[in-house]
């Protein structure tokens, strides 16, 4: 099973907000949107991706807490890795599917609370 980085998930209360201020201190430029979520993805020239969406989004609810960063991965076997996850002491919620969209997910955390999301790669 491969896993690969995807972006860094920023949660915020004013997601447009957050949004403007990385896209005028940082240079990243806005992507995608997803304003049924809300959900906005930013990128840099150098390949650095954000994800900003609202707390509380209902997308992985049961893991967001006080998290504010939560970083993304990106596998081919969603349900594979996070039973492997569960085997190793983690907890774990999902997979799920995105049926308007087309993909899998789910998140995790470590045995330590540090949450994760991860996504197959027919995420947008």
């Amino acid at each position: 099973m491969t896993v690969r980085p995807r972006e860094l998930v920023l949660l915020s209360h004013d997601v447009e907000g957050l949004a403007a201020w990385y896209v005028d201190a940082v240079g990243l430029e806005l992507k995608a949107r997803f304003d049924d979520l809300p959900y906005l993805n930013l990128e840099s020239s150098g390949g650095l991706r954000i994800g900003i969406g609202r707390i509380a989004s209902g997308s992985a609810e049961a893991f967001e807490g006080d998290a504010r960063v939560i970083p993304q991965l990106e596998t081919d076997d969603v349900k594979s890795f996070l039973d492997r996850i569960r085997d190793a002491g983690g907890s774990a919620e999902g997979p799920q599917r995105d049926r308007a969209r087309g993909f899998e997910f789910g998140s995790f955390r470590d045995p330590d609370g540090n949450a994760w999301w991860v996504v197959d790669s027919e995420c947008p």
